[in-house]
């Protein structure tokens, strides 16, 4: 009984140390792929719930610019609010267009690859959405202005009107930024993949140690299954 004990620990130390060798080949080979998929300009390592994260503050941020100006358009309520969140949304998504963009022209991969990016268009489009929003919160200043008689002068309108858009396009800029600098898909499953196999690495030397240390905490049998 106990040559039948010993064998099934050995033999239980046996796939153990087999296992933990294929995990340290497993997570050698992740991190090797790891660094060759980071370039330089992604090492500040913001994940992807990061990125999504900010960009819905951001988002937010940006639709509440835009009401400022909308309110002055007097639409209804709930019209104000929708041109406001599709002015926010298109900000949104024209400063992640643009960081997206910016990312894959800086890929050595894929400039290696002769993919071509569409970065000019979408700095083209932000820049003609911002002079758009700068021309039509100048333009209802002016008018609300007018309204009340210039009896301000049309510097303020002008000055808040340019106020605004600088927010607008700061938001675009740092959203823009995240964007570019996030992990990618690719990076994103070999951290979960790297993750997992280290906790199991970890898990294994755990027992192996175990075993080693006081065979008769852990049944042979138990061992092989773990």
């Amino acid at each position: 009984m106990g040559a039948r004990h010993e064998a099934g620990l050995k033999s239980a130390r046996a796939i153990l140390a087999l296992r933990r060798g294929e995990l340290r080949e497993l997570v050698a080979a992740l991190e090797e792929a790891l660094d060759q998929v980071i370039v330089p300009y992604l090492r500040y390592r913001i994940q992807r719930w990061m990125e999504l994260t900010s960009l819905l503050i951001i988002g937010i941020g940006e639709v509440l610019v835009a009401q400022t100006v909308v309110q002055a358009v007097g639409l209804t309520a709930v019209s104000t609010d929708l041109v406001a969140l599709v002015v926010g949304g298109a900000a949104t998504g024209l400063a992640w267009l643009s960081g997206h963009e910016w990312a894959l022209g800086h890929d050595p991969r894929a400039v290696a690859a002769g993919r071509r990016g569409w970065l000019t268009a979408s700095v083209a489009a932000a820049r003609a959405f911002l002079m758009a929003n700068l021309g039509v919160r100048i333009y209802y200043g002016l008018l609300a202005a007018q309204v009340d008689g210039l009896k301000s002068g049309p510097v303020p309108p002008l000055l808040a009107g340019a106020l605004l858009t600088t927010v607008t396009a700061a938001l675009m800029v740092v959203a823009a930024f995240i964007t570019a600098h996030s992990e990618t898909s690719k990076e994103a499953e070999l951290r979960t993949r790297l993750r997992r196999a280290r906790k199991e690495l970890a898990s294994l030397e755990k027992r192996l140690g175990v075993l080693r240390a006081d065979p008769q905490q852990i049944t042979p049998l138990r061992a092989v299954d773990e």
